[in-house]
């Protein structure tokens, strides 16, 4: 091939090529009115996200708006509380109904806790116990009559819940208490007596009904039962006996159960008293509020309860729907032994108000000031 040939080919194929390029068709102009219609689109897109995000904020505003209304509503009503007191007759004043709850729970009264046991954190022997038992009815008074500021308590429940006696379930405590069962339970069948009969004397309530729980470590078997726990108790012959002894009074009401759960209607709520022992704890970063959330779930869905109330775990913690109460013994050489979070002793009041639910919870420190 001749050197003009190839040349002559290697034109044709730009050529061929170059017109290849030009063939391609080229996207047709938007009409106008398209434009038109694509800018108004995004306007009312744009439009519409700024209507929600206002809506939102309305939202928002008009919950904080009912909050604060209820927030000045309850002041409103509370103020009477925060003003000081007048000299002179005291004015009646009626802020709704309530009922009182006085916790009484985990007392181990024949438990013996040294010092040299527990770092020097807690003493604990019978003469303590009769004091600390006296100043919860002593301390539960003077919260009545503080609560009366805020709600009308002609009501009162005392809760009995269990672990009262320290009992015998491990040979450790056959060695260490001061007293046996049977003498364990005298001792606190006159201490609760004692307590119940300055109540009905200074408390000022037209009625007192005592709720019982048994605890766990006041049965005479080395193994818990689950559904005849209550004829292996010592705590229940006990409550028995203060049912007994409190029949022909006419304004004390005893509620002794044989089950693991005691119900009481509470100005309209379903409460639901137990010791605690059926929560399994075995430890863990979130502590009992975990396992005990997950067992009220259960227990709810059979019977839904509006709080729960119980002890076993020597620790106050109070939620929205459940009360954990603290011990009467304290810091115990087990609660050091397991690394147990420290709390000085206690004993657990609150009121519940017909209209607001539970409206306060307290612990009751029982140990002596120094």
């Amino acid at each position: 091939m001749s050197n003009s040939n190839r040349t002559a080919k290697r034109k044709t194929g730009r050529t061929t090529s170059a017109q290849g390029r030009r063939r391609k068709p080229r996207p047709e102009p938007v009409p106008p009115e398209i434009r038109t219609i694509r800018g108004l689109e995004s306007q009312l897109a744009t439009a519409r996200q700024q209507l929600r995000i206002e809506r939102q904020k309305r939202s928002q505003a008009e919950s904080e708006l009912h909050l604060a209304e209820q927030s000045l509503e309850t002041f409103q009503q509370t103020q009477g509380s925060i003003r000081p007191r007048r000299t002179g007759r005291r004015r009646s004043v009626r802020r709704g109904s309530a009922t009182a709850i006085l916790c009484c729970n985990d007392w181990h009264v024949e438990g013996c806790i040294k010092p040299a046991a527990v770092d020097g954190a807690n003493r604990f022997d019978l003469d303590i116990a009769s004091q600390r038992i006296r100043r919860t009815w002593q301390k539960a008074l003077y919260l009545l009559e503080f609560s009366r500021n805020i709600s009308d308590i002609r009501e009162l429940v005392v809760w009995l819940g269990g672990d009262l006696i320290n009992g015998t379930i491990h040979e450790e405590l056959e060695e260490s208490n001061f007293l046996g069962p049977a003498e364990a339970v005298m001792f606190v069948q006159d201490h609760v007596s004692g307590g119940l009969d300055l109540l009905l004397r200074e408390a000022g309530v037209d009625r007192l009904t005592v709720v019982t729980s048994y605890g766990n470590h006041g049965r005479s078997t080395r193994r818990r039962r689950i559904s005849t726990g209550y004829r292996h108790s010592w705590e229940w012959l006990a409550f028995q006996n203060l049912s007994r002894h409190y029949r022909s009074a006419s304004k004390v009401t005893f509620q002794v159960t044989e089950g693991y759960h005691n119900w009481l209607d509470i100005q309209g709520c379903d409460v639901r008293f137990h010791h605690g022992d059926a929560v399994r704890y075995a430890g863990g970063v979130g502590g009992i509020t975990i396992p005990l959330r997950k067992k009220i779930a259960q227990w709810n869905k059979r019977r839904p309860a509006r709080f729960d109330v119980l002890g076993h775990f020597h620790q106050f913690i109070d939620a929205w729907d459940y009360i954990v109460c603290g011990c009467l013994c304290g810091y115990d050489a087990y609660a050091l032994e397991i690394g147990a979070e420290y709390q000085p002793p206690t004993q657990t009041f609150a009121v519940i108000d017909r209209a607001y639910g539970k409206v306060l919870t307290v612990p009751i420190f029982v140990e002596e000031s120094t």
